[in-house]
């Protein structure tokens, strides 16, 4: 795990008296809980900060019978004074800590938190929990993205420990084959999607990935093409999280590629004009500068900073509409529209970019709370509009979409593998978070799997799983390349028009 934890933070234990007695408990949908021994049962509360619940048979069954239908005075008279923990904790104990944001195991309330439980949010405990992961509330500064990056990441590159549990992403869901993807990796499968756009007719040069995480990607990318097709190819890694950079170059060499790697913010890339093929960027655009703007500052167009008026500016120079009930504040996404006309820059006539985020197209930014930081969501019709006027051609699509992902795939619940893999790790087991299908995770776990219960599965493209329909690829290409062959292959033949 990583250094950087933030402490738990503290929450009085409820008092189980007055209107509290009178609400109905839930406990958390797909809460995993493991049989270690005959009489004892682990549960893993959702700041893992804590320390493993361990329950007796009671307390299993105290925790069953909160279905929405039993109060908590029933539950405090039949389980109340009952011993339910191996340490001696009464029913009473963990009633007044379940509910509370650190443990979250069950909801006390007199609707249900968020309705159907593929839809549950727990928006309550969520919110509260996310708060305590960022320490604050609230809009996060204007520098504190590059800060976390640069400064408190910088002791954990050694594992997948930062993307099981801090920043996962789709491509780290999918770094091994997976039922979804045909039995591809996400980089496989991303590779065999540029070629079929005809992205490597002619091949690309220089081709540069911006943030690539633990270099799973490149590696997938470079083990899709023969030797002969990455001849001439040079790829180069840039990362403002320099102790990733070591493993995106060592991964990028498995994969058969000449690499060369660069800490840079790609806010304000490391290259000469016109010098770049391809631009890979696989969600990093949430975490580039956000700003914050007054109601005041856009109605006016002067900005409080240097930063404030340069979003400003963008805002005035690609015509952004404001719309007619403009909130007191609002969060603009500078960072990424200072990554695409940088990529207008970097990248040669005829020179491609693919870029993948989780994001909106109406509205403005929402925070996005993860431990330690906050993410922002990307504002596509605004970014697109920018794209645009650049000068860019551009495709819009979604992810699955563009991956032609199997939609009805089963897949563990997200939340079921973060807590399996907290019991594993209790027990000296590897497990790594991932896609698992019904049939991997009985591979991966084998005499342990019949002593989990709650391992609930979604189809992919369930917004309850990850919510993969908010993740869109943008396409760009700049103009002025090489004329476009005028022929089509078919079975190895070339057909030429006659224009």
């Amino acid at each position: 795990m990583i250094g950087m934890k933030p402490a738990v933070a503290t929450h009085e234990p409820r008092h189980l008296s007055g209107e509290t007695l009178n609400l109905l408990a839930w406990h958390i949908p797909d809460l995993v809980a493991y049989q270690h021994h005959p009489d004892e049962w682990w549960f893993a509360p959702l700041d893992d900060n804590l320390p493993i619940v361990r329950l007796n048979r009671t307390g299993l069954d105290m925790l069953k019978a909160m279905n929405g239908h039993t109060t908590v005075r029933t539950l405090l008279e039949r389980y109340g004074s009952k011993v339910c923990g191996p340490d001696g904790q009464p029913g009473q104990w963990h009633l007044e800590r379940w509910a509370l944001p650190n443990y979250s195991l069950c909801y006390y309330g007199a609707e249900p938190p968020g309705g159907h439980r593929h839809k549950a949010k727990w928006d309550m405990l969520l919110q509260q929990i996310r708060e305590g992961w960022s320490g604050r509330d609230g809009f996060e500064g204007e520098d504190h993205l590059e800060d976390f990056h640069v400064h408190d990441l910088k002791d954990n590159a050694e594992d997948d420990g930062h993307f099981d549990l801090i920043e996962t992403t789709v491509s780290h869901l999918f770094r091994e084959p997976n039922e979804a993807l045909n039995g591809l990796t996400y980089g496989k499968l991303l590779m065999q999607k540029l070629r079929r756009l005809g992205w490597f007719n002619p091949k690309p040069h220089i081709i540069v990935e911006v943030g690539g995480g633990l270099g799973y990607v490149a590696r997938e990318l470079g083990k899709e093409l023969l030797p002969f097709e990455k001849q001439s190819i040079k790829y180069c890694s840039v990362d403002i999280t320099k102790p990733f950079l070591k493993l995106q170059v060592t991964r990028a060499k498995a994969g058969g590629w000449p690499c060369s790697g660069t800490q840079a913010n790609a806010e304000w890339l490391p290259f000469k004009d016109h010098s770049v093929d391809l631009v890979i960027d696989n969600e990093n655009m949430a975490d580039m500068t956000p700003v914050k703007l007054t109601k005041g500052e856009l109605l006016s167009g002067r900005g409080a900073t240097p930063q404030h008026q340069e979003a400003l500016d963008w805002i005035r120079r690609v015509r952004l509409p404001l719309g007619d009930d403009l909130p007191e504040d609002v969060i603009f996404n500078l960072g990424p529209f200072r990554f695409v006309a940088e990529l207008w820059r970097v990248l040669k006539p005829g020179g491609r970019a693919f870029l993948t985020e989780f994001g909106i197209e109406e509205g403005w930014p929402a925070p996005v709370k993860l431990p330690g930081h906050t993410e922002y969501e990307v504002q596509y019709s605004h970014l697109r509009q920018a794209v645009r006027w650049l000068g860019f051609h551009e495709q819009y699509l979604p992810l699955p979409q563009f991956l032609t992902m199997k939609p009805d795939t089963k897949v563990l619940c997200t939340g079921a593998a973060y807590t399996i893999q907290r019991f594993c790790q209790a027990m000296n087991r590897p497990f790594v978070v991932r896609a698992y299908s019904e049939n991997e995770l009985k591979q991966t776990l084998g005499d342990l799997l019949p002593k989990f219960q709650g391992t609930h599965y979604h189809d992919v493209a369930d917004p309850a799983w990850f919510g993969l329909i908010d993740f869109k690829v943008l396409l760009l290409e700049k103009p002025g390349g090489a004329p476009k062959p005028t022929f089509t292959e078919n079975r190895g033949y070339r057909w030429y028009s006659q224009r």
